[in-house]
């Protein structure tokens, strides 16, 4: 048992700076008391040793890397400051279990909804997370499914002038209300079909057209 301690105990140190800075500053006092004495010694070396500042880096480069790339648009409305700020909470309450890209994105999605039941308000940050969102899911079948059910998602502004311009790296802004429907389905080439339908879900073919590539 204390060898998974102490494995837990060095993990730690790597993935949490202030766990970190508080064994550098107690000492003994700040490690759990079923490690063996040669244990203690070499996790106080090893908090104080610049190596694992730097391993702590790369390990956070790593995963911030892995939402930039899965939820570029989310990522694009929220702005570096804020996006810095949201995921070092998100780190706080979140430890790394998984190298997957798809599952650490989607967890930073259902962060960021929980964020905004509890009162988070940034304009249209609600109907871009659910896209991006369900756009992940839409690569991940549920074990026992054949195939992804298809996905809806709930617009009150223009989904095409909202998220056109995320996608080309622009902010949007002053977006026209649209009360409509994004539907996502996954294609027989596997590469996803978008539409938008009225919210009554009554669509016209013009509505329907597919936007896949214009939300790409």
């Amino acid at each position: 048992m204390t060898q998974q301690t102490f494995q837990a105990v060095l993990a730690r140190l790597v993935v949490d700076p202030t766990y970190r800075d508080l064994v550098r500053s107690q000492g003994e006092r700040a490690l759990p008391s079923d490690l063996n004495e040669l244990q203690r010694q070499r996790l106080i070396f090893a908090a104080g040793n610049k190596g694992i500042d730097i391993t702590g880096t790369l390990h956070k480069g790593f995963r911030l890397g892995k939402i930039l790339s899965m939820l570029p648009l989310t990522c694009a409305l929220l702005g570096n400051k804020r996006l810095a700020r949201e995921v070092d909470l998100f780190w706080q309450q979140h430890s790394s279990r998984s190298f997957y890209y798809l599952e650490e994105a989607l967890a930073f999605c259902d962060f960021i909804q929980k964020r905004l039941r509890a009162g988070l308000r940034i304009v249209y940050l609600e109907e871009v997370v659910e896209y991006e969102s369900a756009r992940l899911e839409l690569q991940q079948p549920l074990i026992g499914e054949d195939a992804p059910q298809p996905r809806q998602i709930r617009f009150s502004h223009d989904p095409e002038k909202l998220l056109v311009p995320l996608a080309r790296g622009r902010r949007p802004r002053n977006v026209p209300k649209r009360s409509c429907l994004l539907a996502g389905s996954l294609g027989s080439d596997g590469s996803i079909e978008w539409a938008i339908t009225p919210a009554d879900g009554n669509a016209d073919a013009a509505s329907q057209r597919d936007y896949s590539s214009d939300f790409a």
